[in-house]
């Protein structure tokens, strides 16, 4: 029913007569957009929703709505102050931040490499900053009402609010608010370019043809070839730029959202379900890697997928569909990604022991049938899969066991919600929730074992909780012993949010039947997410400062009009990064320690290929020859990452070393330039080339 502003209700009058005036009385030279913003997404619309639908909320007794809604009110009423703060004196806060040099990130090394930011900067990543805490309250607000018990129980709302009563509607706008956060979060890593690994993926993809794609992911991947044709056929239609690359693997992202919230609901409930798409939405790895043109994000939302349709197969109404499903979604991850064969062993393990336990409910048969047809699909792949699995990592360091606890530490605490704080606090408090996640994991997996005969309802969730923690500990366990951490536990990341949600649900409600109502699971989310928010917001907004390579700059710099310079990658494994960026250019380049195509990665061999004795005289040789053939110019290119380049595992890195006190010996320098970045640092240095030209001797191995 539409309404006067004036015949509101009280509170709404009173909202629009105190808060309309102090906008429209602002300086006239304040900018009033993010003022205006913030009201029309709190204010305006909060009015209308008392009015329409809330009108029951105004009793003598308001405490009904329970803290969560307090806290989300006041949060956003706290936001709005903050737009009005800035409109008013945005200018002398940026100035101020500027003047105090305070760096866009206090966390994150990669803040040291570049030089002090302009005051745009700091203007540009207050606003995004405020806009981000701006989209969060609302989420409060919206999950807070949606969970309002007088919302749930009150059965004469009439308008909006009476659609809001059914679960299924507000859960579908919680999942589109939800949706729309996370894109507004990911999307300033578009800004940050790419690096040596998508590099790689571009000239993978872009090889030819589907076999010639195939072909060259057999001998410059450790991965199947499944993102790569995938990128293949998208870039004939996006093209081959830096965010036509970075389309589907920033889709594939935002769709884990949704798949973790089914996942959770499958397993348990919907408040699970919404923790668990929150907890994807906000993983500060799931921004970051939306944005990396890498199967990183697919290789997640498959996952996701295979344990979704394992949990619904354990339902014998739709066994046999859902275990369809799982076959072909199986299929495609390990065609993806082979951190995808980890969780099919872990979901096989869980699945015999469901087998052997309950006989009766989980027939072997229809398993042993998936199973059988997941190995005849990747049958093809396997020969290809075992010599990459022979080739290995050669720059992985070698580690102990006694190493192997760390790195069950490093794989657990990747999974959780959580940036790279290096405050001793932080330190401490990560350390203690990663050891709290292994914790439980561990015992919903033992615990299975050790539960008799459950109620119908207990025993699925128990079974779900079962398959949950089984798919996570197995890969953590399985990495660990492989001495790989971090990244690669990725694909794990929406099964662990599942997981941590029902968890925290479950332990809810357990502090709710010993007696501690006051702290009730849902405020204490909220405030978890504004915490969240706070510590984190920063780093998100200022994400895109510095781009991911220096080499980007160095391309830029380049005139392709000039033939005198030959370029020299030193490592070789920052070609591809120079080779994307200078496609266009036709720039003749070579790579230390591999001289001829050092833009298509081969990790055969590599390790072999840095050791040889003759590595350093071959390229002072190259160098001689490209002076007598009239380059006056050699521009060095060292770096490949923002640290001191050592030794690792059986990469013998440092020899780089020995190639730069080579070419200062014969050449004069004639410039160095230093360019910042968050991974790949790097130097130019230039020198003139026409003292090799003449000097009649030759450094070539025998």
């Amino acid at each position: 029913m539409t309404k006067n502003w004036r015949n509101m209700s009280p509170f709404s009058s009173a909202l629009i007569e105190t808060q309309l005036p102090a906008m429209l009385s602002l300086p006239s030279d304040c900018d009033r957009t993010p003022v205006f913003l913030g009201m029309s997404l709190f204010v305006l619309p909060g009015t209308f929703l008392m009015d329409e639908g809330f009108e029951p909320f105004r009793t003598p007794h308001p405490e009904r709505l329970g803290p969560a809604v307090v806290i989300s009110v006041l949060a956003a009423v706290a936001t709005v102050c903050l737009f009005i703060l800035y409109a008013v004196n945005g200018e002398a806060i940026a100035d101020t931040m500027y003047e105090a040099q305070i760096w866009p990130s206090v966390k994150n090394g990669f803040s040291r490499n570049g030089a002090v930011p302009s005051i745009e900067f700091y203007r540009t990543a207050i606003e995004r900053t405020l806009f981000y805490l701006l989209l969060i309250s609302g989420l409060g607000v919206l999950v807070s009402l949606s969970f309002s018990p007088r919302l749930a129980g009150n059965r004469q709302i009439g308008g909006l609010a009476s659609r809001l009563e059914s679960s299924a509607f507000r859960d579908t706008c919680i999942l589109v608010y939800l949706l729309i956060i996370a894109t507004v979060l990911r999307l300033p890593g578009l800004n940050l370019g790419i690096w040596r690994d998508e590099a790689s993926t571009y000239f993978e993809a872009a090889s030819g043809s589907a076999s010639a794609v195939i072909d060259m992911v057999k001998y410059g991947e450790l991965n199947p070839p499944g993102f790569y044709l995938l990128t293949h056929y998208a870039i004939e239609w996006l093209g081959t730029g830096e965010n036509a690359l970075k389309i589907s693997p920033f889709v594939f992202g935002l769709m884990a959202i949704p798949a973790a919230y089914y996942l959770a609901r499958v397993a348990d409930s919907r408040r699970a379900a919404l923790l668990a798409a929150s907890l994807v939405t906000i993983s500060p790895v799931g921004i970051y890697y939306a944005q990396e043109a890498r199967p990183n994000t697919l290789a997640a939302l498959l996952c996701c997928l295979v344990t979704l349709f394992l949990l619904t197969s354990l339902n014998s109404r739709h066994r046999t569909w859902s275990l369809i499903a799982f076959v072909l979604c199986a299929s495609l991850l390990i065609y993806v990604q082979y951190t995808g064969l980890m969780l099919l062993v872990s979901l096989a393990l869980a699945t015999i022991v469901l087998v052997v336990r309950r006989p009766g409910q989980v027939p072997a048969l229809p398993y042993l049938i998936a199973g059988f047809s997941i190995f005849v699909i990747y049958l093809p792949w396997i020969p290809i899969f075992f010599d990459h699995l022979g080739t290995g990592t050669p720059w992985t360091p070698e580690s102990e066991w006694s190493d192997k606890p760390r790195a069950i530490y490093k794989n657990t605490a990747y999974l959780l919600p959580w940036s790279s704080q290096k405050s001793i606090i932080a330190k401490i408090t990560l350390g203690m929730a990663a050891l709290a996640a292994f914790c439980a994991l561990a015992w919903y997996v033992v615990g299975f074992f050790r539960r008799q005969q459950l109620p119908a309802a207990s025993q699925r969730e128990e079974t779900a909780m079962f398959v949950l923690a089984t798919a996570l500990l197995g890969p953590i366990l399985m990495l660990a012993a492989l001495s790989l951490t971090g990244r690669y536990m990725f694909s794990f990341i929406p099964i662990a949010s599942a997981f941590f949600g029902i968890f925290l649900v479950h332990a809810g409600h357990l502090l709710s039947q010993r007696g501690w109502r006051w702290l009730q699971p849902l405020p204490v989310a909220i405030v978890a997410l504004f915490v969240w928010t706070l510590l984190n917001v920063w780093d998100i907004a200022t994400a895109d400062r510095l781009p991911k390579s220096g080499i980007r700059t160095v391309a830029s710099d380049i005139d392709p009009s000039s033939s005198e310079t030959v370029y020299l990658l030193s490592p070789d494994f920052t070609a591809p990064t120079f080779g994307y960026y200078t496609r266009e250019k036709n720039v003749p380049f070579a790579g230390f320690a591999r001289l001829e195509d050092p833009h298509i990665f081969r990790p055969q061999d590599y390790a072999e290929t840095w050791s040889r004795d003759a590595a350093v005289p071959e390229t002072i040789d190259y160098l001689r020859r490209k002076a007598t053939e009239g380059y006056v110019r050699l521009a060095l290119i060292e770096g490949g990452g923002c640290h001191v380049l050592e030794d690792t595992g059986q990469m013998q890195y440092s020899r780089v070393r020995d190639l730069r006190a080579e070419i200062d010996r014969l050449l004069s320098p004639v410039s160095f330039t230093n360019y910042s970045a968050r991974i790949e640092c790097v130097t130019v240095t230039e020198y003139d080339l026409t003292g090799l030209a003449n000097d009649g001797s030759t450094t070539g191995a025998d």
